[in-house]
């Protein structure tokens, strides 16, 4: 009797093991090759009483000075097949994502949210601003938010690509938004470091984009090419680096 519950142990605790093996997380950091360029600023040209207080700036490339890491990059899983999802992502699945008008800017500039989470947008500002965002596959929006105001938005389907985010009142303000089914997604941080947690393990498609594909790159030093920003991953137990990744400008 107790070699029989000792085995049983023993084959529940290696099924644990196993269970646990499936997963990987892939991490990477993004770096500007050369000598990055100042941020264009903005001389806003409505409100100016209230926007004109904000040192803004053109954020189509944010570089971080120090490491010249590069802010915003998304990453992003793209399999033709829907993968497993691992059961710590349950928890917010249902969730409310942020992407709040705040000093005459979009912030964050980049966002993304899954199909089945809720998109709060807010307007932290003593002005007015309206959200513009135009799709492939969700019906596109135009809300007017007035001072302290909010509207919440649901998504049917995936985004290709992230979609274009912007205030049509002040026409500097733009954002992009990644529509996703899956949670298999990151975005850049300050330092151009992100990580994707719990992926499945096995080969996987991934998307590179900032602004656009990123295509042309170095990979801890050595020269490559992504074609339309994709590049295969085969993902295992654990870590996983893509690498240091140099994006030429």
């Amino acid at each position: 009797m107790r070699q029989a519950l000792l085995f049983a142990v023993a084959v529940a605790a290696s099924a644990t093991i196993a269970s646990a093996q499936e997963w990987g997380d892939l991490e990477g950091t993004f770096i500007f090759k050369g000598t990055p360029p100042s941020p264009a600023k903005i001389s806003p040209n409505k409100d100016q009483e209230v926007c004109g207080k904000h040192p803004l700036v053109e954020e189509a490339l944010v570089v971080n000075t120090e490491n010249k890491g590069i802010q915003n990059v998304v990453v992003y899983l793209n399999d033709t097949a829907k993968p497993k999802i691992h059961p710590d992502y349950e928890k917010d699945a249902k969730g409310e994502i942020a992407i709040d008008n705040e000093n005459c800017r979009f912030s964050p500039h980049v966002q993304g949210v899954r199909v089945g989470q809720t998109l709060v947008i807010g307007n932290k500002d003593p002005v007015g601003h309206n959200t513009k965002a135009d799709f492939f596959t969700n019906t596109p929006f135009n809300d007017l938010i007035p001072a302290g105001g909010s509207v919440k938005k649901s998504f049917t389907k995936a985004e290709g690509q992230p979609s274009t985010v912007s205030c049509s009142i002040h026409p500097w303000m733009n954002a992009y938004l990644l529509i996703r089914e899956d949670p298999y997604f990151a975005i850049s941080d300050k330092d151009g470091k992100f990580t994707i947690k719990n992926v499945p393990t096995g080969e996987h498609t991934f998307i590179v984009w900032s602004n656009k594909y990123i295509s042309n790159v170095s990979v801890d030093g050595k020269a490559t090419t992504w074609a339309r920003g994709r590049v295969k991953m085969n993902i295992k137990a654990g870590k996983n680096a893509l690498g240091k990744v140099e994006v030429t400008p």
